[in-house]
């Protein structure tokens, strides 16, 4: 039993709880991916499938001879964790689990398809598309988790402000000098050495 045991009427611990969370995220269903969370990780939104796509950048070939690679839950469903600071994606197989971490600064753009009963949530990345099936969460609460994503987008997408040291002016160091030697404070021949020096910056 992991950390969130294994009742699903159980009440998520307070340090798990966080703003959003979705419905569908509880003490059991954490307990399902708490292997693939870091320490300190928050879990906002769970989702729920079978399956998941994974085409471009040699992801595979598949039947169709695309460069794309599908990977089924052979042992369990395929779960994607939205966090605070990535999407951590489980597929769980009988030698083992896969794992997939997407983190939100290398997301170029989030959609979703919706149908009867699958919907399909599709991250883009510079390399990668990751189709990730949901049948759970439903239609409203996996359009919170688009929404979530691409405000996490926006906040990593962020340029940092970077103040750029530009050189002086020379022709505004040229005005400043000759005042200092008008008020007597460069002599002469100080004037026209840097004077000279600055004429050859122009």
């Amino acid at each position: 039993m992991g950390l969130f045991g294994s009742n699903s009427d159980e009440q998520i611990p307070t340090e798990y709880k966080c703003s959003p969370q979705g419905d569908y995220v509880t003490a059991a269903r954490l307990g399902k991916i708490e292997d693939i969370l870091d320490e300190g990780e928050s879990v906002h939104y769970i989702t729920r499938g079978g399956t998941i796509d994974v085409e471009g950048s040699s992801a595979g070939t598949s039947l169709f001879g695309d460069d794309r690679s599908r990977k089924s839950g052979t042992k369990g469903y395929v779960r994607a964790a939205i966090t605070d600071q990535r999407i951590a994606i489980k597929i769980p197989q009988w030698l083992g689990s896969d794992e997939r971490s997407v983190p939100y600064r290398n997301i170029t753009s989030v959609d979703l398809d919706t149908g009867l009963v699958n919907k399909r949530l599709s991250l883009q990345t510079p390399g990668q598309t990751y189709h990730i099936q949901v049948t759970e969460p439903g239609k409203d609460e996996t359009r919170e988790i688009v929404r979530f994503i691409r405000e996490k987008m926006e906040e990593t997408s962020q340029p940092e402000t970077v103040v750029a040291e530009s050189e002086p002016d020379p022709l505004d160091q040229l005005e400043k000098l000759k005042e200092l030697h008008d008020k007597g404070v460069v002599s002469d021949e100080e004037f026209k050495e840097k004077k000279q020096a600055l004429l050859d910056q122009i």
